[in-house]
């Protein structure tokens, strides 16, 4: 008892200081930017997401209520369209969802503290700060006690440490707050962590529940990631002599994920008379015979292994798993060709004003397992640690000091190498 009261204790006094210390950075980040431009948080995509919060709790959903030409200033995320009285975005509701708790509480105290209750002053901005970071630093936590099932504690601090600042996690984690991905990863994090607890002897019902909610919020934030669902089968096999007994289990999970989703049907239902909608008309997969693979991986536009080196090392972690988790080594290397040839099929391969190639951000949380690996092979000699550490360490330091020079969009061509080194060398921003 003692001993677990210890590592409570130690896990609280890490969540304040990490938060404490994220919330720091990207409200600072955030303290000379005004509200209605492309650095503020609520604005483009970010306005898509977050809408739907003022829409329902101040607005009742009417066009006509909303602050003149809202939709304009906070950069056309959604429209306005106030011939039908509707407020209508494409994006899915999960995001917001997630973010309700703080806009709540927001909204009640925005009065009291002196700024208008209207969903879009700078407190409403400054909360989506907040919210982002509390799931930036619970996801750790999750990710942390699912890796401590594979590897040392040691290790899985080293790893989450180079992961958090040594890729894009950290952009989206602390400047671009208002977008899903880190919402994202929080969810795939738990999503992983009870998949290790599910199906086993006398656990508590409510985990299936539990378990069908969180994949319901997966879909909701990002229904893209629906394509990571499978991850599931990589540490739990069913045995097909024991199907019979796993009908309840999986029926809860599918209800509970079930009711997740429905209040986006009565969305849906709402914006277009259809409870089923396809809301990027003009947008699709237009790449799928013809993949931007390569694009994806290394152009100066937005390159996952440029702007992010060190995923190169988290992907070689994929061989040395090899010996100890063979099925899980051909799983992930499959997998990681997988999402990458559904990422660069996207109409738009380069995701737009992102830095480095955003949807891999949450997709981290399953390849930091293999990283630990890699992890323990340098750890296990100094001779390797004395090569290798300042290969991890140059990594995390190319990747900080992009994001601090980076503007929130890449204005270079494709293949501008020129243009990545002028941002390399330029002062931070």
């Amino acid at each position: 008892m003692e001993k677990r009261n210890k590592i409570i204790n130690r896990g609280v006094l890490f969540f304040v200081i990490f938060y404490s210390i994220c919330c720091f950075l990207s409200l600072n980040r955030h303290s000379k930017d005004e509200v209605f431009n492309y650095h503020s948080e609520i604005f483009a995509d970010k306005a898509e997401y977050y809408i739907y919060l003022p829409a329902l709790f101040i607005y009742d959903f009417k066009a006509n209520q909303l602050p003149y030409q809202i939709d304009k200033k906070t950069g056309s995320g959604f429209i306005a369209d106030t011939i039908k009285n509707k407020i209508l975005t494409k994006v899915t509701y999960g995001v917001a969802l997630l973010e309700s708790p703080f806009f709540i509480v927001t909204h009640l105290l925005s009065k009291k503290l002196g700024y208008p209750a209207d969903g879009f002053s700078i407190i409403y901005n400054r909360m989506i700060d907040i919210s982002g970071v509390f799931y930036a630093v619970f996801a750790v936590i999750f990710l942390y006690f699912f890796l401590i099932r594979y590897v040392a504690s040691k290790i899985a601090v080293i790893v989450l440490s180079c992961l958090f600042f040594g890729t894009n996690l950290f952009y989206y984690s602390i400047f671009e707050t208002g977008m899903s991905h880190i919402y994202s990863f929080f969810l795939f994090s738990v999503f992983l962590f009870l998949s290790g607890l599910m199906f086993k002897p006398n656990q508590p019902f409510l985990l299936n529940i539990l378990f069908g909610v969180v994949i319901g919020l997966i879909i909701m934030v990002r229904p893209i990631n629906v394509i990571f669902l499978p991850v599931f089968l990589m540490f739990n096999q069913p045995d097909l002599k024991k199907i019979k007994k796993l009908f309840l289990p999986f029926l809860f999970i599918g209800i509970s994920a079930f009711i997740v989703i429905i209040p986006q049907l009565i969305y849906w239902k709402y914006a277009s008379g259809n409870y089923l909608m396809y809301a990027y008309p003009n947008e699709g997969f237009t790449n799928l015979f013809s993949p931007k693979i390569l694009n994806l991986w290394f152009s100066t536009n937005n390159g996952l292994v440029i702007f992010s080196p060190l995923v190169i090392l988290l992907l070689s972690g994929i061989i040395f798993m090899r010996k100890q988790y063979p099925k899980w080594s051909l799983f992930l290397i499959i997998y990681f060709i997988l999402i990458s040839y559904i990422f660069s099929s996207w109409w738009c391969w380069n995701y737009g004003c992102s830095y480095g190639s955003r949807p891999f951000v949450e997709y981290y949380v399953i390849f930091s397992l293999p990283f630990c690996f890699f992890v323990k092979y340098i750890l296990e000699k100094k001779v390797r640690l004395y090569l290798f550490a300042p290969i991890v360490i140059l990594c995390v330091a190319w990747n900080l000091k992009l994001i601090f020079s980076f503007d929130g969009c890449w204005y270079g061509g494709d293949w501008d190498w020129k243009g990545l080194v002028t941002m390399l060398l330029s002062h931070t921003k």
